[in-house]
């Protein structure tokens, strides 16, 4: 019986690397979740995170709202079928199927941003170059789809990392969106971001399940927005948008 609707984040959230994993769970009580594109494992569940989705996958209606490609996302052994994936940029229907009108809308609005997004992959590249910074920057897409900039240091080296982007675009254009968490930093366009495809299938989700409360579960600064427009929602205490405050004092 579904009780409410989960639309959940997953790395950082039901999943993390083994480096995240706490150190107190012993590595042969890890569950192995997400996984490269050669079959080895990525990405651990702890036992409670495996509760946890275990309880959401029996009694809510869930849907992955993930920055995750794609191909990642069908790499994750969650239970799904619809799903969020690419920062908003794609969504999957209840069959698991591409939804054909985002997509015509996302690839409308991405044909704007394409050089932009060129540039910005050339401004840090060069800026890497000259502070002798291992990084690779791309720009992440879906098919053809031109999405969003990223950036990564070889290494894992967040603060390069930062540095080298903060030297290269020391500021965006209105509107745009600089998400860091990790050695990650995207650069998205205005369109692009979780809350606009969340806004997307909300109406038909609630029409589906009218008493059923929407949950938004997060632990990035950029899951908030989508987390906003749920009825309830929330996050890991250890967590980039939980900060410090559940900090003992």
């Amino acid at each position: 019986m579904i009780r409410a609707i989960a639309l959940v984040d997953l790395d950082d959230t039901l999943f993390q690397t083994l480096r995240k994993c706490p150190p107190d769970v012993p590595v042969e009580r890890l569950t192995a979740l997400g996984f490269a594109a050669d079959g080895s494992p990525l990405s651990y569940a702890t036992p409670r995170q495996m509760q946890f989705l275990d309880w959401l996958a029996e009694t809510t209606h869930l849907v992955p709202v993930t920055a995750r490609s794609l191909d990642a996302l069908r790499r994750a052994r969650i239970p799904f079928t619809a799903a969020i994936c690419a920062h908003g940029g794609v969504i999957l229907d209840d069959a698991g199927e591409v939804d054909d009108g985002w997509a015509t809308i996302i690839a409308t609005r991405a044909a704007e941003h394409v050089e932009m997004l060129s540039d910005l992959v050339a401004a840090i590249a060069t800026e890497a170059r000259g502070q002798g910074v291992a990084i690779n920057a791309r720009v992440l897409k879906e098919g053809d789809l031109s999405l969003y900039t990223l950036a990564k240091h070889a290494d894992a080296d967040a603060d390069a990392l930062f540095a080298v982007v903060d030297a290269a675009v020391p500021s965006l254009p209105t509107g745009w969106t600089d998400h860091r968490n990790g050695n990650n930093v995207a650069l998205m366009p205005p369109y692009l971001g979780k809350a606009h495809a969340v806004a997307h299938i909300l109406p038909e989700l609630r029409a589906r399940f009218p008493d059923a409360p929407v949950i938004g579960i997060g632990d990035s600064l950029t899951d908030a927005p989508f987390m906003g427009l749920c009825d309830f929602a929330m996050m890991p205490t250890r967590s980039q948008l939980a900060g410090g405050m559940f900090d003992a004092r």
